[in-house]
């Protein structure tokens, strides 16, 4: 049993031993959280059942479902849509166990890389029976429901191989999704092209257009500069960061340049927004 710590409430997590080295623990958690450290040597991979805000020191805010701890790092994470009960998966992996299965090198690459590949939701994967065991977190019957033990492990294989490469994704619904989970929710970065991106998931450009309108109902560019704009509004309205300050962090050369995009979007300029005028 390991504990994770909130200032309104302690819960004790069911842990899974899958194999020596690798361990499944399932958690139920509200509010903003403090996650345990890791141990020396070894990786946890979260899933979370709903979006949470995930909070690093030395880095910005994130929002997604997915995300590593690595040490004695301090993360915390906080449920996007308030006093929301959120179900946790943690997969702790030993170095050890990643040199047995010959993934240390696959797994390497992300160790110092927070944006790392998504895949669809493990808790949507599984079937309403084996959800249901989740849920309720009985320790006995986790530890002999081999249908659970196959379904981590298969989640764990499909994440190494999508590691690897997206274009193993089963259909191009699930590609387009990738490309959200791993490149739409973060904005520090500059974006790859439509031409790098179709390249990745072996489809052609105009096919990657055509889905990825289909999909949000607007062409690729202007659904990224929109999120964009959506993420500078909630940095503003937090009081934490200025307009110059906001601009910055998503790369543009002038506040000018930044300030006449979200006008475009939201109709006044981010000031004004940040003061609730909008």
């Amino acid at each position: 049993m390991s504990t994770i710590h909130n200032l309104n409430f302690i819960f004790k997590g069911t842990t899974l031993n899958l194999e020596q080295g690798l361990n499944a623990e399932f958690i139920l958690m509200s509010g903003k959280t403090l996650l345990p450290p890791v141990e020396e040597g070894v990786t946890s991979l979260w899933e979370s059942s709903e979006l949470v805000r995930v909070y690093r020191s030395q880095q910005s805010t994130q929002t997604k479902t997915q995300f590593l701890s690595f040490g004695d790092e301090r993360v915390e994470i906080e449920p996007l849509k308030k006093y929301k009960t959120v179900r946790l998966l943690k997969l702790s992996i030993s170095t050890e166990w990643l040199k047995e299965n010959n993934l240390l090198e696959s797994f390497a690459q992300i160790k110092n890389l927070y944006d790392f590949v998504s895949l669809p939701s493990f808790y949507e994967s599984l079937d309403a029976q084996l959800l249901a065991v989740v849920r309720n977190s009985d320790p006995a019957r986790l530890h002999s429901n081999l249908r659970l033990k196959s379904a981590l492990f298969n989640y764990l294989n499909s994440y190494f191989e999508v590691l690897k490469s997206p274009k193993v994704l089963k259909n191009d619904r699930l590609k387009i999704e990738w490309v959200v989970n791993n490149y739409m929710l973060q904005f520090e970065q500059p974006i790859p092209t439509i031409t790098e991106l179709s390249s990745q998931l072996s489809m052609s450009e105009s096919k990657f257009k055509y889905l990825f309108k289909e999909a949000f109902g607007m062409p690729f560019y202007q659904y990224y500069q929109q999120k964009r704009m959506q993420q500078a509004g909630e940095w503003l309205k937090s009081g934490e960061m200025n307009v110059t300050s906001v601009s910055q962090k998503l790369g543009y050369s002038h506040p000018i340049k930044f300030i006449g995009q979200f006008k475009k979007l939201f109709g006044v300029t981010p000031l004004r927004f940040a003061k609730g005028k909008e």
